[in-house]
């Protein structure tokens, strides 16, 4: 009984009226300020909560651990990456391959920039396995969605191809919260260059 308690207890509270939900959208973002200002292991609860002129109390309230903030604000970020992600595939109906890959970089670098946080939440060591891949797969799914849409067609296995993109941007994204590659532009733009030699030869034989 104990254990199923302190279970419920770790869930976050989903607000029921608009105020609740104006004051989680500012504790999100007083999160994310703290998360990109001081790192996910430095920030604490009681900083973030200071961030969102409030109470440590109302904090918990909502959030009763730092894991399930952080978590909470992660999905945010990557719904947000996926509806641009999803937008630019509409707007870009007959790039080429490699055109694809680097609009997808680009816009990326873009969310990164807007959103500083994210590499922090994305490099987090607790972050739910099972969560974790089915946001890998949808992401995967968006990208190869956007390059069945490249003109000439690509040749290789779409799915391989989406993955090695994806695989490229989470390299990306953990060179950008690196303070040492962060200085040194030359390693984003020498993954964005080997993105589009990989996409080029995908449609070699067309």
């Amino acid at each position: 009984m104990t254990s199923q308690k302190s279970s419920e207890e770790l869930k976050t509270r989903a607000p029921k009226r608009q105020r609740g939900h104006d004051r989680v959208a500012v504790l999100l973002e007083a999160a994310a300020k703290v998360f990109a200002r001081r790192g996910y292991d430095s920030a604490t609860m009681t900083e973030i909560a200071a961030e969102a002129h409030s109470s440590i109390g109302s904090l918990y309230q909502f959030f009763p651990t730092k894991p399930l903030l952080a978590e909470a604000l992660h999905i945010d970020r990557l719904e947000r990456l996926k509806a641009g992600l999803h937008d630019m595939a509409e707007r870009s109906i007959g790039l080429s391959a490699a055109g694809s890959g680097e609009a997808i970089f680009d816009a990326l670098a873009a969310f990164i920039e807007q959103y500083p946080e994210f590499p922090v939440l994305a490099g987090r060591r607790d972050i739910p396995k099972d969560r974790k891949a089915r946001s890998r797969a949808e992401l995967r799914e968006l990208i190869a969605a956007f390059l069945r849409q490249a003109h000439p067609p690509i040749t290789d296995d779409i799915v391989l191809m989406a993955g090695i993109v994806l695989e490229l941007l989470r390299i990306a994204v953990v060179v950008s919260s690196d303070p040492d590659a962060v200085e040194d532009r030359r390693v984003f733009a020498e993954l964005r260059l080997m993105l589009r030699k990989r996409l080029e030869d995908a449609t070699a034989k067309n």
